[in-house]
């Protein structure tokens, strides 16, 4: 037996993700065979028990103080714009304090908070004893100036720098004149920098964006790993509404959740708040087909729509429908006029006199410095030869999608 035990704690160890100790109990006979081991004629005075064989119990998952218990790794969706974020809060999760500080940044409901609580959730559960604090900024700063008032700076303190692992979202919150607060943010992260321990911070932006952040906080940010999360791709958001849908027990179709992963891009928290709006209406007993999730959630695609036009550039409107007609965007900002070239022409103008809210001479002025009365004759042309052709206007519906929606 001494011969498998390598063996078996090896399986025992892939299993439930942790090394356990094996003890081999001696003497007992597997049941159906204790004839075969007794002499002819005789017959067992006493039967032994067979004991049930014993199993490993799974590790508890522990939840890490202010941190929510669904945010572990194993409900985070990786895709393309998070997997190497994702890959380094793993690595900060089983060997704390080999990359530090660990810094991601990106935009706002990109999953920036959910990773970083997965981090502590992952590192309680390994090591129930580890001393673990997440906190955001904006509390960080009310508990130093609670501390100033009560004069108890000195528990605050021994409150964030004796840990083992400090998790502190929304930096950026750091910016602008907050003179004392960084003063003592950076006297923090110095302490548990040179005690070995894992600092994580989250932001918006990259230290080096942050208005009115000291050099020497720029510098201690950078000095370690800076991971960037981006706008989820398609494929992310629909992977999250079926998880969704899982955890749920909805039975919501396919079609339904492809409709909101196209519709709701901006980004990961109004998609879960359509889902649960749909959830709520399916509760009353009204079937969610595509048509009742576009009625029901009009308000929220309007937005996005708006939100997404905001953000939409003149050079990202030329850029896609050159691509679309096999053009070069110099062709379309160019003097040339065959209709190969001017009909792609005026439908990226009119594209972008309903998708932005750049003036006319603007406009005119990004497509080689033409008058505000060619746009407006564009647009106009444009308009009626939509009426008149089917194939026409289905390119230009679909190149609208296409900017709005990706």
């Amino acid at each position: 037996m001494d011969n498998c035990d390598d063996i078996l704690s090896g399986a025992v160890e892939q299993t439930f993700g942790r090394r356990l100790n094996i003890a081999f109990e001696y003497g007992h006979v597997y049941p159906g065979i204790e004839e075969e081991l007794e002499p002819a004629g005789f017959e067992s005075a006493v039967e032994e028990p067979v004991p049930a064989p014993v199993q490993a119990a799974a590790p508890v998952q522990h939840t890490a103080e202010n941190c929510l218990e669904g945010n572990t790794f194993a409900t985070f969706v990786v895709g393309e714009e998070n997997r190497y974020a994702y890959a380094a809060a793993t690595t900060a999760a089983e060997d704390p304090g080999r990359m530090n500080p660990l810094y991601i940044y990106g935009g706002s409901g990109m999953g920036k908070t959910h990773l970083i609580q997965a981090v502590a959730n992952e590192v309680a559960t390994r090591n129930p004893d580890a001393v673990i604090r997440y906190i955001t900024c904006e509390e960080f700063l009310n508990e130093y100036v609670g501390s100033l008032r009560s004069r108890t700076d000195f528990k605050f303190r021994d409150r964030f720098r004796n840990v083992d692992l400090l998790l502190v979202d929304d930096v950026h919150f750091l910016s602008g004149n907050k003179v004392q607060l960084q003063e003592e943010f950076f006297n923090t992260f110095n302490a548990l920098y040179n005690a070995g321990r894992q600092i994580i911070l989250t932001s918006d932006k990259q230290p080096s964006e942050i208005p009115g952040l000291e050099k020497r906080l720029v510098s201690r940010f950078q000095s370690g790993l800076t991971m960037q999360i981006t706008a989820s791709t398609f494929e992310t958001r629909l992977a999250i509404l079926k998880q969704m849908r899982e955890a749920n027990s909805m039975d919501f179709s396919d079609e339904v959740l492809t409709f909101l992963a196209s519709h709701i891009a901006s980004n990961i928290r109004p998609l879960k708040s359509a889902f649960l709006r749909l959830s709520v209406f399916a509760g009353m007993g009204i079937p969610i087909t595509v048509e009742e999730a576009e009625k029901q959630l009009s308000d929220l695609i309007d937005k996005e729509a708006e939100e997404k036009s905001s953000r939409l550039s003149l050079d990202a409107i030329q850029k896609a429908v050159a691509e679309h007609f096999g053009l070069q965007v110099r062709e379309l900002t160019g003097s040339k006029r065959p209709k190969g070239i001017a009909e792609p022409r005026m439908i990226a103008m009119y594209l972008c006199r309903k998708l932005t809210n750049s003036t006319q001479q603007d406009i005119g002025a990004a497509f080689g410095g033409r008058s505000h009365a060619t746009v407006i004759h564009a647009v106009k042309q444009v308009e009626d030869m939509c009426l008149k052709d089917e194939d026409l206007k289905h390119t230009v519906s679909t190149l609208q999608r296409h900017l709005q929606y990706n």
